[in-house]
């Protein structure tokens, strides 16, 4: 029947409501900004307010900040796009906005985070999230996140984040509860009111609804007021989630089809049925239910969520007199909050009333809130009855005494407070209403009342100078609670002898406390924060005096002094306004009159020595920062003498006659010290005065007269001449002492250059006490580094710490050691940082270092020097990796401000950088599992927050923390990481940003040697057949290491190592589908050198590493990033091994068939230069036979030939032969001539001559070992010659008695061609054997214990040398007319290469040597007559001239070079020599010319 049901509005009227009320409402918020700022402001106080389940020392978790401060990024993210106009921008801020908001989107509503209810958290996400998709066009997912933020928490929907769109959506549907609630509470009010017999239930009951009403009614009214508020809101709650529920069954629900049941309308049942029809024109006070100010937090709606619901509050009757704050207190920013509420557009909230006595009445516009707790009845008398007549005296109080423990809040046996719901009473109309008069049926008010509030000076000073006698108030203030008490109340009668309530001033029963913590203090304006901001440097200042500060021209921190990097102010610390706002409601009085008071008041007999040392041991409240610098201990020593001197109390540390008496008893001394030249006596004297300084406990009167320019230059004196010890300490101390609270005293010493050598000639004689008192005196760095004070800092770290040591320095002289060698390491430039290094690390500085990691004080310094040692030597890490206590560094880290923190993350990705894998990931476990917290959603939190310089360094990091484990589906953590380091990428305003992350990319690869260097780059050179930079990183590594150590660790190693790499490699390549690929690109395109280097790098590895991943779809999205790119380097690049990294991932590409088949597009202009990488990279051949197996690849336009030069030496004849060996070529010409040039430069030069051959030199042979060269002459001789690099010598000759025309030799035998048929074997004894197979010879090739003939009769004879036997290889196709011959032979790389007379159509063939088969052959209608090859084309010369160049992989012919013919005669192509390296070709004639072309 649900199917079935109709109702008036069906789902898409609904649907089509929903949409446009909620995108209506969007669209307002998203156009008024200035409200936007107003209700996120609002929502802040809220969260500032103090939360009444925490007491006002708790301290959240780091983890639970982050999430608050994930909700700020989100909307600031948010309030981003929709302010800017870039499309991109808008986009990525949207992306950015939504991850932060899901954050709080998806927490836990029954738990609470940083002490604020998760509920709230979730349903402000929600709120914001609908802005998002309103942006984003997507009207359904807006309205869905603002259903769920109803359903999530209906109270502060309705009442903070949209109340009118409640009122639009909701209200409506509530008409049967409000008349409900109407009905009961104009009963309740009826009752209450005298002769209102004849009020309709419309009447306005706020005309007779004030606080004289409250105080007439009986106790049981009271509650049952108290309930029917507390049913009224749980009733709208409750009904605001059912429908919320269904709407959102509405717009989930599919209208297009039947099959799904469509969500039935529910209905608001109250909790009775009303008897009365109620309009629907609501009253505003019946709106929303109860409404919770901004100041009250979130402490009633928590009450009321777990049920905690006590007895009433309001039954004053039987209210004991410490109950009476808790059941009716004064608001003291009600007025404030009100304002505030008209301000932002929400519906008028009722009012609140405090109770007094009878006498008393609360201010318009104050608010009126009640405690749930009643366990204290018992225990006290009760003070007054709101129900007595104004003349009516109450009971007096028990107890004679204030018993201040019980002023406070009642707290469980947990020490938890609980905390306090609230009742409306007044609608907001009232509270403008003038003052009633006194009635006989309601108290009278009095006109002397007053308000304690932080904010209202004028008002405390107006409470102060009221009248003493008849109606002087006192503020009692307890936490949150305000009571105003009246001289007239029972509280001023007691008993003879029993002390009044007045006896004592307020502050002094409130606390003994003589003012409030240091850390609520602004240090520039010396009052309580009251909008504080937290620098980068870890220092709390006022906004305003801060802002101040900039706008005078500084940019430093006002107490560090450290540079700003920004000024911009950060966000107000709502961490430390929240405990402020905590302690200025429990000490109202305090929080204003601190600024007016300089003479602290020790009230209840506290000792005033407390409050003299208090600097020495301040108290820890919670921020975001700690005072962990040294500097810190001076500070606070200092505050001790200013205290001191405005301290004008009669309760001073001494009196003033005992300081004269300790003054007048140094006269003597300090006379002494000053004038006599007995050394003795001036020790003497040092001893005694420093007796005296300690009995004075630092008084200023003493510390002024010994603080004089002569008495200082008396104690420097003595540390030139003593040489007692104890003399040389006391006298360090006094001055010490001296320095803290008077800087001049300092000047005094640095005045004079000989006084800081003195000081520094102690401490290298081993006065450690020396090095406190250098420290002090900030030397600059040019005065520390000029005295070599290294060794002497580093003994003094080592030694072991004095105990019951009388002299209590200001700090350690160990510390102030360590202090001043990171001033010395921090100081020069980066040359002299580094040479301090070395000198530190070779004083075997670093595990002294180590060992004082537990000293917190220190514990910045020693990390920062440890790190700037790694920077120095790299090698070094694996001893600090070995040795120290990591959790000292997370600890620093957890406590540490941002600057710190950013040490610490330095300090860590530089130690994981190890040589060996295995303990790299070692250290990383370590860092995972130490710590009090999280480590890594600490990394996390601080990677959101981070500078933008530390982003890249904690994202790798993080994700390498994360990689330990096997790559799950999801990792918030390694997501936020690799997106960290890709938006580094981006951005290209800043490029240190970007190398920064191109550093941190490459230290993922984990590829470090020893001295910590990377070889990542080595490595891929090696992979692809580009050995060199890798043998020479590597052969450092292997001297250092024993070769059996080597050997073992190196397999286990390397498996690691590529394991990790894996990982990494998956990771960064699939994330947002391989995103990285596409930042690279841009990175790519930079016109830095160093950036564009480091990027190929990376994006080789990346590439590279694609082909051994499986392929999840993103190599098509690095294909369209990197392949233009990774062109264009290889044609711009002159660097050759930016060429091979190129190649090496171009070689991933070929194994795609869409990427080779684009790659092909850029055939012709890289073949070039692929051919030319040819001989470093063994992967160049596999692209190169890649793109020649393309069809759409033209094989003609990968080559192209220029003619170099034309040499004439026809003046020695014919060019008989050329042959090409190691950069020379070498010709032989018709008059016995035999030439060498040198051809490097591509520019042939003529380097030796030679003519020892009688007649014609017909022919030249070089074995394959290159070392000998054989030339073959018509004089009959064969002569042996050696080949230098500048010349040939000839050396041997041999008498074969024929003429020779082809040779072919090696070192056991020489094959040459005669007139006769056959060839004959010389076996160089002299024995020659003829080898006849009736044919006639024109070639000769020789291959290992092989020849082979070119003859005629179109065949190949195949020669065994071993035993000279002869077999046919191939035999053509014989033809009746014409001769068919095999005129040249060559051999290369196993083929052999054979070209002779064109036989239908062919002029030659290819043959494989291992089948005897041919796999090609040459189509040409003309004869070939010599024959060359290279890697990659085969060159064919005809008699006319022409030379013909083939394709070596499919022997296809793909241009024609035509020869010179400058003499205008018939002159033909006598021999042919291809270079097989630099790609170059050479052309010998009949006219005695060499021509050269280069191959391009």
């Amino acid at each position: 029947m649900a199917g079935n049901y109709r109702f008036a509005m069906d789902q898409k009227d609904i649907v089509r409501l929903l949409t446009t009320s909620v995108g209506s409402f969007i669209q307002d918020r998203l156009i008024n900004q200035e409200e936007r700022t107003q209700h996120k402001e609002q929502c802040a106080e809220r969260l500032a307010a103090e939360d009444g389940s925490n007491d006002k020392d708790s301290e959240f978790r780091y983890s639970d900040q982050a999430v608050l401060a994930n909700l700020d990024w989100g909307i600031e993210a948010l309030e981003e796009a929709i302010n800017t106009s870039n499309m991109e921008t808008k986009l990525a801020r949207l992306d950015y906005a939504e991850k932060m908001l899901q954050v709080c989107a998806m927490l836990d509503s029954d738990q609470q985070t940083a002490g604020v209810p998760n509920f709230y958290l979730s349903a402000w996400a929600h709120l914001n999230l609908s802005y998002l998709w309103k942006l984003r066009n997507n009207v359904h997912n807006s309205v869905l996140h603002i259903l769920e933020m109803f359903s999530i928490d209906p109270f502060f929907s309705r009442i903070d984040f949209a109340p009118e769109l409640w009122k639009e959506l909701f209200l409506p549907q509530m008409s049967s509860i409000v008349g409900w609630y109407s009905e009961a509470r104009h009963r309740l009010v009826t009752e209450a009111i005298p002769d209102s017999s004849d009020l309709s239930l419309t009447a306005d009951m706020d005309q007779f609804f004030n606080e004289s009403l409250i105080f007439t009614m009986r106790p049981d009214q009271v509650e049952k007021l108290q309930q029917l508020e507390q049913l009224y809101g749980d009733s709208l709650d409750e009904n605001t989630r059912m429908f919320a529920k269904y709407y959102k069954d509405c717009m989930n629900s599919d209208s297009s089809t039947r099959t799904k049941v469509i969500p039935m309308l529910p209905i608001a049942e109250p909790p009775a049925t009303p008897l009365h029809e109620f309009s629907r024109s609501i009253p505003d006070y019946v709106k929303f239910g109860p409404v919770l100010p901004k100041s009250a937090g979130f402490s009633a709606v928590l009450k009321s969520k777990s049920n905690m619901r006590g007895p009433s509050r309001m039954n004053a009757t039987s209210m004991p007199s410490q109950d009476l704050d808790e059941s009716l207190v004064w608001d003291p920013q009600g007025d404030m909050l009100e304002e505030n509420e008209y301000e932002s557009g929400y519906e008028p909230v009722d009012d609140y009333i405090n109770s007094g006595n009878p006498n008393s009445a609360s201010p318009s516009g104050a608010k009126m809130i009640k405690d749930e707790e009643s366990e204290l009845k018992e225990h006290v008398n009760p003070i007054f009855s709101p129900i007595d007549s104004p003349k009516t005296r109450s009971p007096k109080i028990s107890s004679p005494k204030l018993d201040l423990q019980n002023l406070s809040p009642k707290t469980d046996v947990h020490g938890r407070k609980e905390p306090k719901s609230l009742l409306r009473l007044l609608s907001s109309r009232i509270s403008h209403s003038p003052v009633p008069t006194s009635s006989p049926s309601s108290p009278q008010l009095s006109k002397d009342y007053s308000i304690s509030s932080a904010d209202s000076d004028g008002e405390l000073e107006k409470q102060k100078s009221s009248t003493r006698n008849s109606s002087r108030p006192r503020c009692m203030s307890y936490e949150n609670v305000n009571i105003v008490l009246l001289e007239n109340s029972p509280c001023n009668e007691s008993d003879e002898g029993s002390q009044s309530c007045n006896s004592l001033p307020c502050s002094e029963k409130m606390t003994s406390r003589s003012r409030p913590p240091k850390d609520f203090v602004c240090p520039i304006t010396g009052q309580i924060f009251n909008d504080p901001v937290t620098l980068e440097t870890g220092q709390t200042y006022e906004r305003k005096a801060i802002q101040e500060w900039l706008k005078r021209g500084n940019t430093t921190c006002p107490i560090t002094r450290q540079p700003l990097c920004s000024n911009s102010l950060p966000k107000t610390n709502y961490v430390l306004k929240r405990l402020i706002t905590s302690w200025k409601e429990q000490y109202p009085d305090l929080a204003q009159e601190f600024s007016y008071s300089e003479t602290p008041k020790h009230s209840f007999g506290s000792s005033p020595l407390k409050d003299m040392t208090f600097a020495s041991s301040p108290s820890r409240t919670f921020n975001f920062h700690i005072h962990n610098n040294t500097d810190d201990h001076i500070n606070q020593r200092r505050k001790r003498f200013t205290q001191a001197t405005n301290a004008t109390s009669p309760t001073s540390v001494i009196s003033q006659a005992s300081v004269e008496t300790i003054i007048n008893g140094l006269k003597p001394y300090v006379t002494c010290l000053c004038t006599s030249e007995n050394l003795q006596e001036c020790e003497t004297a040092v001893l005694a005065i420093a007796r005296s300084w300690k009995e004075s406990k630092g008084d200023p009167g003493v510390h002024a007269y010994l603080s004089k320019p002569t008495i200082i230059n008396g104690f420097a004196e003595i540390l030139s001449a003593s040489l007692n010890r104890d003399v040389l300490r006391t006298s360090v101390y006094i001055l010490s002492e001296l320095m803290i609270a008077d800087e001049s005293v300092g000047d005094v010493l640095t005045s004079v250059d000989s006084d800081f050598d003195c000081l520094a000639a102690l401490l290298k004689n081993g006065l450690g006490e020396a090095a406190v008192l250098i420290y002090q005196l900030r030397p600059a760095f040019a005065q520390l580094s000029a005295h070599e004070f290294i060794p002497s800092l580093v003994q003094l770290v080592l030694n072991k710490t004095e105990e019951f040591d009388e002299l209590q320095f200001v700090m350690e002289p160990k510390d102030a050691a360590i202090e001043m060698l990171e001033q010395i390491l921090m100081g020069g430039d980066k040359k002299s940082r580094s040479i301090t290094a070395l000198s530190l690390i070779s004083a075997n500085g670093i595990p002294a270092l180590i060992k004082c990691l537990d000293r917190v004080e220190v514990r910045r310094s020693i990390v920062s020097i440890l790190l700037c040692c790694m920077h120095a030597d790299k090698s070094c890490k694996t001893l600090i990796a070995k040795r120290i206590e990591l959790s000292h560094v997370l600890d620093l880290f957890h406590d540490g401000n941002d600057s710190v923190r950013g040490i610490c993350i330095n300090f860590l990705s530089e130690l994981v950088l190890l040589n060996r894998r295995t303990f790299s990931n070692q250290i990383l476990q370590v860092i995972r599992d130490e710590g009090a917290f999280s480590t890594m959603h600490t990394f996390l939190v601080y990677l959101q927050m981070a500078p933008m310089e530390q982003q890249p360094a904690t994202a790798s990091l993080l994700l390498q923390l994360d990689l330990l484990v096997e790559p799950r589906k999801m990792s918030m953590y390694r997501e936020e990481a690799v997106e960290a380091l890709i938006e580094a990428l981006r951005r290209k305003d800043f490029p240190n940003s970007q190398m920064m992350a191109l550093d941190a990319l490459l230290s993922l690869t984990g590829r470090f040697t020893f001295s910590g260097k990377s070889y990542t780059e080595a490595l891929l050179l090696k992979i692809a057949g580009f050995d060199q930079p890798y043998n020479a990183l590597m052969k450092p590594e292997r001297l250092s290491k024993p070769e059996s150590e080597m050997v073992e660790s190196m397999e286990e190693e390397e498996q690691a190592a590529c394991s990790w790499e894996k990982r990494v490699a998956f990771v960064l390549c699939n994330h947002e589908k391989g995103s990285i690929f596409k930042a690279l690109e841009e990175c790519l395109k930079s016109n830095s050198l160093e950036m564009a280097k480091s990027c190929l790098v990376i994006a080789a590895w990346l590439t590279h590493m694609l082909s051994t991943l499986p392929d999840t779809g993103v190599r098509g999205t690095a294909r369209r990033s990197l392949l233009d790119e990774f062109i264009n380097v290889l044609q711009s690049s002159r660097n050759l091994e930016e060429k091979i990294l190129t190649a090496l991932a171009l070689k991933t590409f070929i194994s795609d068939p869409v990427a080779l088949e684009e790659l092909g597009k850029y055939a012709k202009c890289i073949y070039g230069t692929l051919r030319k990488l040819k001989k470093y990279s063994a992967v160049v051949t596999d692209i190169q036979k890649a793109l020649m197996n393309l069809s759409s690849v033209n094989a003609t336009e990968l080559w192209h030939c220029n003619e170099l030069t034309e040499l004439d030496s026809s003046t020695n004849g014919e060019v008989l032969s050329l042959i090409h060996v190691k950069g020379r070529v070498l010709s032989s010409h018709s008059d016995g001539t035999i030439k060498m040039w040198d051809s490097g430069k591509r520019v042939l030069r003529l380097i030796q001559e030679v003519r020892e051959h009688t007649k014609a030199v017909t022919c030249l042979y070089v074995p394959s070992s290159g070392d000998k060269l054989y030339s073959g002459s018509l004089d009959k001789t064969i002569r042996v010659w050696s080949i230098k690099p500048e010349e040939i010598h000839c050396l041997q000759v041999h008498n074969v008695k024929e003429a020779v025309h082809e040779l072919a030799a090696n070192a056991e035998i020489a094959c040459f061609v005669s007139p006769a048929t056959g060839v004959k074997a010389y076996n160089w004894s002299g024995a020659i054997k003829h080898i006849n197979f009736n044919k006639h010879v024109k070639s000769l090739v020789m291959t290992g214990d092989k020849l082979y003939c070119g003859c005629s009769g179109y065949s190949i004879q195949d020669v065994d040398l071993g035993n000279l036997t002869s077999t046919t290889f191939y035999a053509g196709t014989k033809k009746l007319l014409g001769k068919q011959t095999i005129h040249s032979l060559h051999m290369h790389n196993g083929l052999l290469f054979a070209g002779g007379s064109s036989v239908d159509g062919t002029a030659g063939k290819v043959f494989s040597i291992s089948s005897k088969t041919a796999v090609g052959s040459f189509t040409t209608g003309i004869d070939i007559q010599h024959l060359a090859v290279n890697s990659d084309f085969i060159f064919t010369a005809t008699k006319c001239g022409t030379i013909d160049v083939w394709l070596k992989e499919r022997v296809t012919r793909v241009a024609s070079v035509k020869a010179n013919n400058s003499g205008g005669g018939h002159a033909k192509i006598t021999c042919l020599v291809a270079d097989n390296d630099v790609g170059m070709l050479f052309a010998g004639s009949s006219d005695g010319k060499i021509q050269a072309w280069a191959l391009e």
